[in-house]
């Protein structure tokens, strides 16, 4: 199989893998924040937002390095030696960070630095968050030894048993924080296992992997060179930006409270489906600019960047449906205890936009060994961010006032710093690469203005519709006539939106970076010869 057409394969079923998992994602959605509430779901984004930051600042970029040499190395020499350091490094540092959660407790400080979350919930997150990490760690290999595919399956697993478990405690009144996050921790750490035992039959490690000492000296001291290298600069841009990404969700915490915290993580979560259908190309698009970059065969680079139009339009489309329906998603996910989470959703949902083309953008600068450019920027961004949250959120009675715009603002900082630090990135890059900058700066304002004015579109034509009057001729499922009415009426507008979405396709395919001989095919190349 040629390169194009294993990395077409992989991204095609690592997409339908994660369109499964959106939809098996939003139907745990509309159970889970209701049976929480406001206040125990965002105590639950808070912290594990929170401790996955701790988590990847203590490990210092290792397993990012790691990812990069796996598929720089992996189709050529054995990785057994890089995957057992890594590990135990990784392991290393769940005990320092377990060490640290005990020792807050004991000075009584977790109080302040995890405000109204009770010590008995850190030990949830730390749990939750090392098995999640420790399947990250898993995908990293598969995705670096071009496993993909059956990995994926795995995953399909995963999302499965999650939903299914999620829903029953619900449905059976037993669902509780406590019983969120251990319903996950076991499913996940489940499928570690199932996954380790997988890729230990393909060959992607084997036993000595176990006991990294037992290698020659010159190896491990090459693949430690690499990391010291590979990874220093991105360590100083996270330990550099930890106060900043830190600083974010605890003034949020502190000031608006747990239930200011549950609006912004639904708004979160339910922004990160437009970011589920594009998310699946970084890793393997990473691995195939680091291919390209060690070849120095510049046109594939090329090809490969002009394919993030590709992405972004996907992303877009979602992203501009999801806002313009913000209302509506509330009502049918939240319902009214969620009211507040409205405007934070209009705008977040908007943010997977620039997250992806930022992702992929960015995915050239690491894996093109740019990391100390790629940390400066980071840098510089997030120190001029801390002033912006401050100003967004602190209340007006402060003796340096703010606009106490709680959650709303939060999404509002985030959405436009995203904007702006991608662009510098993009500017980067193109500098690299050799093309117009101004070209890509008009393709962004076309597309997203164009694609928000359908969304906004399908919403108006489908609002003076007489909906409850349809729902009253059907027979209606166990549910009341007011959901079933706002379920119909979305996706109406959805399909008067996808035939508005498809019919500009067609006209000017060019929007999503494709030509009329693919569309008229109905096929595409990731990357064009």
């Amino acid at each position: 199989m040629t390169t194009a057409a294993s990395l077409k394969k992989r991204f095609g079923f690592k997409l339908v893998a994660n369109v499964i998992g959106v939809l098996l994602g939003v139907v745990t959605m509309a159970f889970v924040p209701r049976a929480l509430g406001p206040e125990q779901f965002g105590r639950f984004e808070f912290i594990t937002n929170n401790f996955k930051l701790i988590f990847d600042t203590l490990a210092l970029q290792v397993p990012v390095a790691y990812f990069n040499w796996v598929s720089r190395k992996g189709h050529k020499e054995d990785t057994d030696l890089s995957s057992g350091v890594t590990l135990y490094f990784s392991l290393g540092i769940t005990l320092l960070f377990g060490l640290f959660i005990a020792v807050t407790e004991v000075a009584g400080v977790n109080t302040l630095l995890w405000p109204q979350v009770p010590p008995v919930y850190l030990w949830d997150a730390f749990a939750f968050t090392v098995t999640v990490f420790l399947y990250q760690f898993l995908v990293y290999l598969s995705d670096g030894k071009s496993l993909t595919v059956g990995l994926e399956k795995i995953r399909l697993l995963q999302n499965v048993l999650k939903c299914l478990v999620l829903v029953s405690l619900v449905l059976f009144g037993m669902m509780s924080l406590h019983a969120y996050f251990w319903a996950q921790v076991v499913v996940v750490g489940g499928t570690v296992v199932l996954s380790a035992l997988w890729l230990n039959r393909q060959g992607a490690w084997r036993a000595p992997a176990l006991k990294p000492w037992e290698f020659p000296r010159e190896e491990v001291k090459r693949y430690l060179q690499f990391v010291l290298e590979y990874a220093r600069p991105l360590t100083l841009l996270m330990l550099s930006g930890f106060l900043f990404l830190y600083f974010d969700r605890w003034f949020l915490q502190l000031i608006g409270g747990s239930a200011q915290q549950g609006f912004f993580g639904l708004s979160d979560r339910l922004g990160q489906i437009a970011f589920i259908f594009t998310s699946a190309m970084t890793p393997l698009l990473t691995r195939e600019f680091a291919l390209a970059h060690e070849e120095q065969d510049r046109g594939r680079l090329l090809g490969l960047f002009e394919r993030i139009r590709l992405f972004l339009f996907i992303a877009t489309v979602t992203s501009c449906f999801l806002s313009v329906q913000s209302e509506t998603i509330v009502a049918l996910v939240g319902g009214t205890k969620f009211s507040g989470a409205v405007v934070p959703i209009a705008l977040m949902a908007l943010y997977p936009i620039h997250q992806t083309f930022g992702q992929l953008s960015g995915s050239l600068m690491v894996a093109t060994g740019q990391t100390w450019l790629y940390a400066r920027i980071g840098i510089i961004m997030m120190v001029v961010s801390l002033p912006i949250t401050y100003v967004c959120i602190a209340p007006a009675s402060y003796p340096v006032p703010g606009l106490a715009l709680g959650a709303s603002g939060l999404a509002l900082k985030m959405l436009i710093w995203q904007f702006v630090g991608t662009n510098v990135q993009l500017y980067c890059n193109t500098r690299y690469l050799g093309i117009r900058f101004t070209k890509w700066i008009g393709i962004q304002i076309a597309l997203i203005t164009t694609v928000y004015a359908l969304a906004y579109g399908s919403r108006l034509a489908t609002a003076t519709c007489n909906i409850s009057a349809l729902v009253q001729m059907v027979p209606l499922p166990p549910l009341s006539e007011a959901v079933v009415t706002l379920c119909a009426r979305l996706i109406l507008s959805g399909i008067v939106y996808l035939i508005a979405v498809a019919l500009l396709l067609l006209l000017v395919p060019g929007i999503a970076g494709l030509s009329r001989e693919e569309i008229k095919l109905g096929r595409f190349q990731l990357v064009r010869k």
